[in-house]
């Protein structure tokens, strides 16, 4: 398995990641079987969350013997609530079996109004801080899916490394945050590789949509070919490690081998993928920033809707997205106080009204 530098943590983490979230179905005996035969297979770095039941028994269970051979990252939730949070870790390093875990992430940080307020007092940060002086834990990170507000949060100087979302589809992490995380040496773990709506690549409302599979799988690939060709891609960037969900010992042993024989994208699937590309501006990024629409409009989602369309070509499952929403464009009073919000000054009306006349059935907006 290979290995890279986690940033300034100088923590060496396997390039491949085993995620939590997806353990947490899995009885005991199986997620013990699963994180032996991935620590076997050379993955090292192990994801668990407070929120995530008891994956960190689990994990603690299966690793307790070995724990000097591993990196385990846990996360907190409990952002505004000190007391809470100082509780949280104590239960966690029980669970773990540890009494020092190597990384906590604050998660959820979304918005930069949340940030704003972690960063100020009475939020968990200063407990992590003390328990960091006390030898509880090594290195404090964070976790959130805007990379606009992740890209903020790391020139604080407060964190040391980042868990972001990151696919073929969900590329807007190279357009700020991973230039910024580079410069400044922060770690950076990326989640959701896989992609698809399964997985919630975009707004979590979608996923309640299920897709029309052929669309997707055409970009991402099925089976192997997926595995190879989502982690290569999140691979080819600077990235540390690929936080993984796996849920059975084959998921485990078909992306650790990825992490074995990964040596870069080939001329070919750079192509397959359109590696280093944007979708063409103006795009929407999805920072939420341009809500509340006085007409209940989704903008971000329409937004986000429409560029799937044109850029990736998902034409069945995006009209079906749409047609279900309760506010459609035609409900726009053209009031346009989204789009002195928007931070990249997008053409907020216009691009509405055209995402309206790919999407819609109906007529198109006059």
């Amino acid at each position: 398995m290979q290995k890279r530098r986690l940033g300034r943590t100088n923590l060496k983490v396997s390039v491949i990641g085993f995620g939590g979230e997806w353990v947490i179905p899995s009885s005991v005996e199986y997620a013990c079987k699963m994180y032996k035969r991935a620590l076997d297979l050379g993955i090292t770095y192990f994801d668990a969350a407070r929120v995530y039941g008891n994956v960190e028994e689990k994990l603690g269970m299966a690793l307790e013997d070995v724990r000097d051979k591993v990196v385990i990252a846990t996360k907190t939730h409990h952002l505004f609530d000190p007391d809470a949070a100082r509780v949280g870790l104590k239960q966690s390093l029980r669970k773990l079996r540890t009494d020092k875990v190597d990384i906590v992430i604050c998660q959820h940080i979304d918005h930069e109004k949340t940030l704003d307020q972690f960063m100020g007092e009475n939020s968990a940060l200063s407990v992590l801080k003390e328990a960091r002086a006390q030898g509880k834990l090594d290195f404090i990170g964070l976790s959130g899916h805007k990379p606009r507000v992740l890209a903020k949060a790391i020139q604080t100087g407060e964190f040391d490394m980042i868990l972001a979302p990151f696919n073929i589809i969900n590329r807007e992490a190279t357009e700020e945050l991973l230039p910024i995380a580079k410069k400044l040496d922060i770690g950076v773990a990326a989640m959701k590789a896989f992609g698809g709506p399964d997985q919630r690549f975009v707004q979590c409302e979608l996923a309640k949509i299920v897709p029309e599979k052929a669309e997707f799988n055409r970009i991402l690939g099925e089976g192997t070919v997926r595995t190879k060709r989502a982690l290569g891609y999140v691979l080819e960037h600077d990235v540390h490690t690929v936080v993984c969900g796996l849920s059975h010992i084959e998921d485990v042993e078909s992306a650790a081998h990825v992490g074995e024989t990964f040596t870069g994208l080939t001329q070919k699937e750079k192509a397959e993928v359109r590696f280093g590309e944007l979708p063409p501006s103006p795009f929407c990024r999805d920072c939420g920033l341009c809500q509340r629409c006085p007409e209940g409009l989704k903008v971000p989602l329409i937004l986000t809707l429409d560029k799937y369309f044109t850029y990736y070509g998902i034409t069945d499952w995006t009209k079906e997205v749409y047609e279900r929403q309760a506010v459609k464009v035609d409900s726009c009073s053209e009031c346009a106080q989204c789009e002195p919000k928007c931070p990249y000054n997008l053409p907020i009306m216009k691009m509405l009204k055209h995402a309206h006349e790919r999407l819609s059935k109906q007529k198109p907006v006059k």
